[in-house]
């Protein structure tokens, strides 16, 4: 009995050292391919730039094989950091960078297929806007010229979704688009769904984990948090464009009580700041004033500077002469000027921004929106690479930054817009913002549903159309204008765009957040008066917490990343986004009461057969 003391404290001290060196060897392994990873990156990322522009087939080829190599050297960290047991690793730190290592080799795991077959498959995808393939309605009588040649989806049937009040034009464009090219968008998807799946097994992770780059459980229970707060918001402003839709289309095409038939619902979208839309005799657009005004006097180039001035307010650094110089892309006079799209290509810490010849209000704030990641990504660029990704919140903070920029505050004060405050035109323009953005969140979840019910096998391909359109119904009310069939996909195109990038989660998690974001920045710059008509602009104290926030990418969890801007965090909520738009819903309920419209929706009458 004396002795058993004895051994028992030899045998805690055995298995303290060994759990210590264990430790030692694991944050060694951390370091070390901390700076292996973060060399391959840079690699990576000066191949992937010099062939933006290179023409040459062989020189081309060349650099693909340097990809492949460093490729393999991902995929060894990755499967070297899987060779640690997580639950013998006492530093929480350590344990975290080896969760992050464990991914970098992502789908360079699948060796050549990833090069031969997954890369196709999402450039394939990315050609379902663009191929002009789809016949004109009645041959092109509703056409300029009457003009009979094929269009694509992007820009053609969209300017036509954007203008046309023909309810049969917008359906025949919605089932011809997706009779066209659902074989080929199926097999082209469901390829890639399958990559992640294998990826994750060979990687030893959970598929959603590779997916979502975070705890996707978690997330999803967010978000689901923030659907419950919306719900009758969004059910309000349903019943409004519901009844808007049955008075002008009758009760054969909108159902009084029921779900809208996507193809209008499309349409309030895409026409929400539009003379004619489902709100002109409510609130006109000619009182709106013409927000293009405002950036007339300014070139192109100008409205980028103009956008990187809202961040050096609040007390960052401006951009150095380099990244105006190397990094800032010119417009392609190659390019038609209307569809020019800003965009950004970010490898932090190298990150290029190209912006479009054509000046307007709109790019404008698209701008203040990239800008984000710009400087996200210049905070960020002391941690190792594989905490670069940062939950994906500069997407949050740009919308913020948007809605500071777009307040008529901030345009009169910076832009010296006049007659943007009368309280009509302050209505008029946030009612369609309120539809705009409440209408699009729910979409955004059940895109995010779906794709998470396809990764862990909840659904496959065979029925995930009939799933799709009971999400649909179930959190947005949206019914298929006619009965479709089960094996059939109906994504509409956007479920597809950058969707290697989950970006219909990122569009749903930076619309919810980026308004808990805005109404704190609001809090801290001591702003007065309601929210919608906030400005930070020019306050140290927001950039402080930006900072703060920006510096750590993914390097803590994400409550507490986001814990430096929402001090309270309790995740995702909808209730500062009401709080915004608190005026139009109380517009809304009092008309919905007067009308005795009935809120929420009968069960669809269409059939998934």
């Amino acid at each position: 009995m004396s002795l058993l003391l004895p051994l028992l404290l030899i045998a805690g001290i055995g298995c303290t050292t060994a759990a210590a060196n264990l430790d030692l060897e694991a944050k060694t392994f951390v370091n070390q391919s901390s700076d292996r990873y973060y060399r391959f990156y840079n690699e990576i990322v000066a191949e992937t730039y010099s062939a933006n522009n290179e023409d040459d087939f062989d020189a081309l080829f060349s650099k693909l094989n340097n990809v492949k190599r460093i490729a393999e050297e991902l995929v060894s960290i990755s499967r070297q950091a899987g060779g640690f047991d997580l639950d013998r690793i006492r530093d929480p730190e350590t344990k975290h960078a080896l969760q992050e290592l464990r991914s970098v080799g992502d789908l360079f795991v699948l060796g050549d297929d990833y090069f031969s077959s997954v890369q196709v498959n999402l450039a394939a995808l990315q050609t379902l806007a663009t191929d002009k393939d789809i016949e004109p309605y009645l041959g092109g009588v509703n056409m300029p010229d009457q003009d009979d040649s094929p269009l694509a989806y992007y820009p053609d049937i969209q300017k036509i979704v954007q203008s046309s009040r023909d309810a049969d034009e917008l359906k025949y464009y919605w089932e011809a688009w997706r009779e066209k090219n659902q074989l080929w968008a199926s097999v082209n998807f469901y390829t890639i769904v399958q990559s992640y799946q294998r990826a994750a097994k060979i990687l030893e992770v959970p598929v959603h984990r590779l997916w979502y780059r975070s705890d996707s459980q978690e997330m999803l229970q967010q978000m689901e948090q923030a659907m419950a707060e919306l719900r009758p918001a969004y059910q309000e402003l349903h019943a409004f464009v519901r009844r808007e839709l049955h008075q002008k289309y009758g009760g054969d095409v909108v159902d009084p009580n029921g779900p809208i038939p996507d193809h209008l619902f499309q349409q309030v979208l895409e026409q929400a700041w539009a003379g004619g839309s489902i709100l002109e005799q409510y609130y006109p657009r000619a009182q709106l004033p013409e927000f293009d005004q405002f950036v007339n006097h300014l070139s192109a180039k100008a409205m980028v500077n103009e956008s990187e001035s809202f961040y050096t307010s609040l007390g960052f650094e401006p951009l150095s002469v380099d990244f105006h110089r190397n990094q800032l892309k010119e417009p392609n006079e190659d390019r038609p000027n209307d569809d020019c799209r800003p965009s950004i290509f970010d490898l932090t810490p190298h990150v290029y921004l190209m912006y479009c010849e054509k000046v307007s209000f709109r790019k404008l704030m698209q701008y203040h929106s990239h800008m984000a990641r710009v400087y996200y990504a210049l905070q960020k660029k002391h941690l190792p690479s594989y905490y670069f990704k940062a939950y994906n919140l500069e997407f949050a903070v740009g919308e913020a930054v948007v809605l500071s920029a777009s307040a008529p505050s901030h345009l009169t004060g910076r832009l010296s817009a006049k007659g943007v405050l009368s309280d009509q035109a302050l209505m008029n323009r946030l009612f369609r913002m309120a539809i705009h953005t409440i209408l699009s969140i729910p979409q955004y979840y059940v895109h995010t549903k779906v794709m998470h019910d396809l990764l862990n096998d909840t659904v496959d391909m065979d029925t995930v159309n009939r799933h799709y359109w009971r999400l649909l119904e179930q959190h947005a009310g949206i019914e298929p204008p006619s009965d479709r069939a089960e094996g059939a996909i109906d994504f509409p195109y956007k479920f597809y765009v950058n969707i290697d990038q989950s970006f219909q989660t990122q569009k749903f998690i930076s619309e919810i957040l980026g308004y808990q974001f805005y109404r704190q920045f609001c809090k801290k710059s001591l702003s007065r008066g309601p929210l919608h008509n906030c400005d930070f602009y020019g306050s140290f104290a927001v950039g402080n917490d930006l900072k703060s926030m920006m510096s750590l990418g993914s390097k803590k969890p994400w409550k507490e990343v986001v814990g430096k801007i929402l001090p309270n965090n309790t995740g995702l909520s909808s209730l500062d986004l009401l709080e915004y738009y608190q005026p139009v819903l109380d517009w809304l309920k009092k008309y919905n009461k007067d009308a005795n419209s009935k809120i929420g929706w009968t069960n669809t009458k269409k059939k998934i057969v």
